[in-house]
């Protein structure tokens, strides 16, 4: 009974293996495995190819870069791609001679093809499929997929974007297709904005009073502004482009379309300024009591990632994080005779703009230092609408100065603004003091992938110093696509009259030892698969040795039962002590491999060599795999044919040189 349940659980693993590898991609308790490559596999630089990126180092104060700058460059890039996902990447110097320290880093990214950009417009008024009729029709890009997140944001997957557009002449004349898809948009889909006023509710004195004999002067009468007012509103912050209509039978109503609309709340440096669309609320409310305001169409979101992009974004950004306290304005009127709230607010609109309008806050450093940090990695918030986000933990200085500071922010009811690499992410509130060290950001436009990039970048530190990308190519695989279909075909052919040898030479022990290498080269991808394992030619190559081992191991079994039926034994007892006698060697054998194998991957960790550490972790893999296979698989499949009517056939169990020397042997 016992090998019985020892069958069924090869059986399921076997069948695990195949239903994975039938799957191209497999997402399992949180995780995603596989993609759109043979099997679904992870195939390194040399199957698949990748992109090629060379940088060049430039240090901040002019200086020539050190060696430590460069190793210390080369450490921090190494660290993000292989925390990015992207195994068997080659990170390397360049240029230097005897006497020179290299200035330059090549990486070689295998499989980072394609790109995605995430875009958001006001009110969610574009369809993903019209957006990506779009792509098809005017812009040409037959491959761009549209897709709609949870929160209302469009993902556009790509096959490429190119990062440079030439004229006829060769010159360049667009730094990226995307700034031009991205003009093409916003002229496709217009602002339209709507602005209505209402009339002050004012008392106007009577102009003549019969008991007087001089009139009494009259007060000037409030009314709604003119069409030619809101147009000059528009034109004072030079956005005469606009096109204002007054709405037919509302007075005090206004439709205006108008093509982009700036959004941005800090300048190139960093530092806030107001937005586009807070500057035209203020010209606006100079005319007259806004009574709404509401805009569909803006573009108010477009990030540029997936792929390669999200890669080389990985790569040269520092990522810095830096907590500022927001001074808002006074919730009151700093004096009695000043009216409030000013420049015309309503109580609702001061609420907001108070913390919001760089006009009516100012910022200042805060405690918390960006060295603090310990840790920062990717979630989900845990809201009605799930949204990614970075959660921080810091060490405890650091713990004691975000609690100073969320502390200040809430007695004074003031905001604590998050920024990275100089961007605003967010200017949260506190009801109090936050304890424990640990914070989350969030951002509007924060995608599942940008929040993973972020983490990275946090937690693998600032790179010493600035880095230019001065070149950028696609890498062919080093065997072709047609080499490696016709090395996979060649591979199959030689695995199956090796499964045929096995059979017509080994009998029964043949056929079990089949049975065991196609289960043992199905779970071996299988495993490649979930881990995942990057499988490249080098790690193509220790996966032969590993089957080689398997072979040998099933033969060295097959010799030692013939030996035991010669000596007198039964079948099943043969078998018995045909495997005991065995196990040491294979033991000793593969074990010895997989000493080689952990000294290998830990002088490709020292040396930083990925090539050399992907056939070591192969090669251990499949030596493992090879053991359980070959021992445990294939003993319960040999025990339970002998225990059937081809038990009382001892010949079935004898290779065929040995035919003559075979004897008789009954079943027990």
């Amino acid at each position: 009974m016992s090998r019985f349940r020892g069958l069924v659980l090869v059986a399921i693993l076997v069948v695990t293996s195949v239903v994975v590898l039938a799957i191209s991609e497999v997402s399992v308790l949180g995780f995603t495995r596989g993609g759109d490559s043979p099997l679904g596999l992870t195939l390194g630089l040399d199957l698949e190819g990748g992109t090629h990126l060379v940088y060049s180092v430039i240090p901040e104060d002019g200086r020539e870069p050190t060696r430590e700058d460069m190793e210390g460059v080369r450490n921090i890039i190494d660290k993000r791609i292989n925390e990015f996902g992207v195994s068997e990447a080659s990170v390397q110097l360049l240029g230097g001679g005897v006497d020179s320290v290299a200035n330059k880093v090549l990486v070689q990214i295998p499989g980072q093809t394609g790109a995605a950009i995430t875009l958001n417009f006001g009110a969610n008024t574009v369809l993903p499929q019209t957006l990506e009729q779009f792509f098809h029709d005017e812009l040409g890009r037959i491959d761009a997929e549209v897709t709609q997140n949870e929160n209302g944001s469009l993902v556009i997957q790509l096959d490429e974007i190119q990062s440079e557009i030439l004229d006829a002449a060769g010159n360049v004349v667009s730094p990226n297709e995307s700034d031009l898809w991205r003009e093409a948009i916003i002229a496709q889909y217009p602002v339209a904005l709507q602005i209505g006023y209402i009339l002050p509710q004012v008392d106007v004195p009577v102009i003549g009073d019969d008991t007087d004999d001089d009139p009494v002067p009259s007060a000037d009468v409030v009314t709604l502004p003119t069409l030619e007012e809101v147009e000059g509103a528009f034109s004072s912050i030079g956005r005469s482009d606009a096109d204002v209509a007054q709405v037919d039978g509302s007075e005090g109503l206004f439709a205006v379309l108008m093509y982009g609309l700036d959004i941005s709340s800090t300048d190139e440096n960093g530092n806030p300024i107001q937005g586009e669309d807070q500057q035209i609320l203020n010209a606006l409310r100079e005319l007259g009591d806004l009574q709404f305001t509401s805009s569909q169409g803006t573009l108010t979101q477009w990030t540029l990632g997936g792929g390669v992009q999200e890669a080389k974004s990985l790569i040269g950004k520092t990522a810095q994080l830096d907590f500022r306290y927001r001074e808002c304005g006074d919730v009151v009127a700093p004096s009695d005779d000043i009216p409030w709230p000013p420049d015309g607010l309503s109580v609702d609109e001061w609420a907001v703009d108070r913390c919001s309008n760089p006009a009516y806050f100012s910022e200042s450093e805060t405690e918390i230092d960006a060295a603090d940090l310990d840790d920062a990695f990717p979630s989900v918030s845990q809201g009605a609408i799930p949204r990614p986000i970075v959660t921080l933990v810091f060490n405890e200085d650091g713990g004691d100065a975000f609690f100073n500071a969320t502390d200040r922010v809430a007695r004074q009811n003031d905001r604590l603004a998050i920024y990275l690499d100089g961007v605003e992410l967010v200017a949260p509130s506190a009801q109090a003091g936050i304890t424990g060290g640990r914070a989350i950001i969030e951002g509007g436009d924060f995608t599942a992938e940008s929040v993973r990039t972020i983490a990275i970048q946090l937690r693998s530190g600032a790179l010493p110093v600035e880095l230019e990308l001065i070149q950028e190519r696609n890498v062919d695989a080093v065997l072709g696509a047609d080499s490696l279909q016709k090395s996979l075909i060649a591979g199959g052919i030689g695995l199956i009259l090796l499964l045929m040898f096995m059979i017509a030479y080994y009998k029964i022990p043949g056929l079990v030892a089949a049975i065991a290498l196609i289960a043992y080269t199905v779970m071996l991808l299988g495993i490649f698969k979930m881990l995942p394992v990057t499988l490249t030619l080098s790690g193509a190559a220790a996966v032969i040795l590993s089957l080689g081992f398997a072979v040998d191991a099933n033969v060295l079994i097959a010799e030692r039962t013939k030996e035991e039926l010669r000596s007198g034994r039964s079948i099943l007892a043969a078998i018995t002590a045909g495997f005991d006698r065995a196990w040491p060697s294979i033991r000793d054998g593969n074990m010895s491999t997989i000493i080689v194998a952990i000294v290998l991957f830990w002088f490709g960790d020292r040396f930083s060599t990925s090539v050399m550490q992907g056939f070591a972790l192969t090669l251990a893999i499949g030596v493992l795999l090879s053991m359980f296979t070959a021992f445990f698989a294939s003993r319960l499949l040999l025990r339970l044919l002998a225990s059937t009517s081809l038990g009382n056939k001892p010949n079935l169990f004898v290779p065929v040189r040995d035919q003559s020397n075979s004897v008789s042997g009954g079943n027990s």
